[in-house]
């Protein structure tokens, strides 16, 4: 009998650990939901095109490779975002998203000392599309299309 109650009280405790390991495991990471969160994790290339040289005449369009990984937050993920030079990757930054409900996207403000732009990102499947949009105006100054990796 005390046997069975050991076996019985291993095989629980078991189930509780792994428990305990896939929620943490799960924390940092987007949750699925119907954007389609869940997909965001992983390496991404494609393009980013200016869209608006008025208003933001400084702008190139880039060949990019972005890295989505665990955020720090609950909730968020982190973007390491790069772009193709000479045929080498060069860091352009890191940010933490954040999936916005209402505009059913993946948003972060970006600020700088020239320039202070929202990004909002949507995952269809194996595609990455969005724009960053300059603040205060909300012109839309880029459009970004990638595909999964």
């Amino acid at each position: 009998m005390a046997s069975m109650t050991r076996r019985r009280t291993s095989r629980l405790l078991r189930v509780c650990v792994a428990a305990v390991f896939v929620g943490a495991g799960a924390v940092g990471y987007a949750q699925p939901n119907a954007a389609g969160s869940g997909q965001l994790i992983g390496v991404w290339r494609g393009t980013s095109l200016c869209t608006d040289r008025t208003a933001a005449p400084a702008c190139h369009d880039e060949t990019v490779v972005y890295e989505f990984t665990a955020g720090s937050q609950p909730g968020t993920v982190h973007w390491m975002a790069d772009k193709i030079v000479n045929g080498q990757r060069e860091r352009m930054g890191e940010l933490e998203v954040a999936f916005e409900k209402t505009e059913s996207c993946w948003k972060v403000e970006f600020s700088s000392p020239r320039v202070r732009s929202v990004w909002c990102l949507v995952v269809e499947g194996a595609r990455l599309q969005g724009t960053a949009r300059l603040l205060p105006g909300n012109e839309i100054v880029r459009k970004v299309d990638l595909r999964k990796e």
